[in-house]
């Protein structure tokens, strides 16, 4: 289709592992000091006083999803029932930590590094593992007794929260954090064991975790990242992880990916983002370059997000296709090979156009139907199949025109559906799907995603 401008917001996730018969690895908490309660409220203070002083991540889209996660691999943790909790630090860093009693911070680079959802539920599983032993507070235990003496444990073992004030100070005072964030080779190792049996009973494939230690392993060049400071390698864990994993509850179908995980991802990244301002526009190789007989690529799973410059619309589009400016009031989401020039005329075989304009009009009926005489226009050979029909588009009230006539490009009919609604400044907001009647079904579930996406400024 050629576009003639008028004038003038998670994949479906499969159950969770089912247990089967096999036996998964289990460890018990060491020596502690501590009562569960009092792991709590460590916690609770050191979390705190880390909030205070890191940056956090405030997109609730980015932190909802990781708080998401959280909960469904918390609920397969062994031993004493946390209030577990998660933050997203905003930091490149390649790190994740855990406190006492249920706190959890992963950095923003841990989720930019994972490849996938499995490596990034294999660090977070990790983590909450060290939760879940108490390897904290048994750190936290040696080091009070190596310091106070065993004239101390009547206190410790009878006491409440209201004596953690004089613990935190015998330990190291405000440097008592560095206790809990520093683990030894052996709660490492418990802690990749225990995390991939909580991955495995969640719906994960534990081998995801030992994806994620070879992916910080292959730095070549850099520095080590922080993860691999924190959480020393107790041998070959990659070798132990794979060693485990046929005692593992592992379903005959795990998660491996997510569209919501690209999704964060790309957030987090900026990857696939582009806007009407972006240097890439349309015809960056030969604008008459478009092979009729093509079929491009089809529509990816996985998608990507874009927000226009201005902040007037956000949507998701497959992350196979570029996101390229036509014009100054249009974009094309479309696969390579489904879009270029002919004739000075902006086609597309394969994708959507969308953007604003001004129409001149008295409504939103009456301007819907003028973009789509103007369309039908700059596309003699098409006609409508199917009349503007109420909808609900960008979560305000729209129309919905079908189209379809002889594509100048393919030689095939394509059917094309327009989706108009009003912006808050009294433009015509208009995305319009096209694909050949033959590809159609195969690109309808792309469509709808994207459709159901859309979010306007309000």
């Amino acid at each position: 289709m050629a576009l003639l401008p008028a004038c003038g917001r998670l994949g479906g996730r499969r159950g969770d592992g089912d247990g089967g018969s096999k036996t998964a690895p289990h460890f018990k908490p060491g020596f502690n000091l501590f009562s569960p309660d009092q792991d709590i409220e460590l916690g609770r203070q050191s979390a705190e006083k880390i909030s205070a002083e890191v940056p956090l991540v405030r997109d609730e889209a980015i932190v909802g999803y990781v708080r998401q996660l959280g909960s469904r691999l918390a609920a397969k943790a062994p031993g004493h029932k946390f209030p577990y909790q998660f933050n997203v630090v905003a930091t490149k860093e390649i790190n994740a930590f855990a406190l006492p009693g249920g706190p959890i911070f992963v950095n923003a680079g841990t989720i930019a590094a994972a490849k996938n959802e499995g490596e990034l539920v294999g660090v977070m599983a990790h983590e909450i593992a060290h939760v879940a032993l108490r390897h904290g507070t048994n750190q936290a235990s040696k080091a009070y007794l190596a310091k106070a003496g065993l004239d101390v444990l009547g206190t410790i073992t009878g006491g409440g929260s209201s004596d953690l004030g004089q613990i935190i100070n015998v330990i190291g005072g405000a440097g008592a954090n560095v206790i809990f964030l520093k683990f030894g080779r052996t709660a490492e190792t418990e802690s990749d064991l225990e995390g991939a049996r909580i991955m495995a009973e969640a719906g994960y494939d534990p081998r995801d975790m030992a994806s994620f230690f070879e992916t910080l392993k292959a730095k070549d060049g850099q520095r080590i990242p922080e993860f691999l400071s924190d959480h020393p390698d107790p041998g070959n864990r990659v070798a132990t992880i794979n060693k485990a994993f046929p005692s593992l509850p592992v379903s005959p179908n795990p998660v491996r990916d997510s569209d919501d995980f690209q999704s964060v991802k790309a957030r987090l990244t900026g990857a696939g983002l582009s806007s009407p301002k972006d240097p890439a526009r349309l015809g960056p190789r030969d604008p008459n370059d478009m092979k009729p007989s093509s079929r491009p690529e089809l529509p990816s799973a996985s998608f990507a997000g874009f927000e226009a410059s201005n902040g007037s619309f956000t949507l998701e589009y497959p992350e196979n296709w570029e996101a390229l400016a036509s014009d100054e009031s249009n974009m094309i989401f479309a696969p390579q090979g489904a879009y270029g020039r002919m004739n000075e005329s902006v086609m597309v075989t394969h994708g959507i156009f969308v953007g604003a304009l001004a129409v001149e009009a008295s409504d939103l009926e009456s301007a819907t139907a003028r973009f789509v005489e103007l369309q039908i226009e700059a596309n003699p050979d098409f006609r409508v199949v199917r009349q503007p029909e109420r909808v609900n588009f960008g979560d305000r009230q729209g129309f919905a025109t079908v189209v379809a006539g002889s594509s100048p490009v393919t030689g095939v009919v394509e059917i094309d559906v327009i989706y108009t609604t009003a912006t808050v400044d009294g433009r015509l907001f208009y995305l319009i799907t096209i694909a050949p009647e033959d590809e159609y079904q195969s690109y309808k579930e792309a469509f709808e995603r994207i459709i159901s996406s859309i979010r306007l400024a309000r």
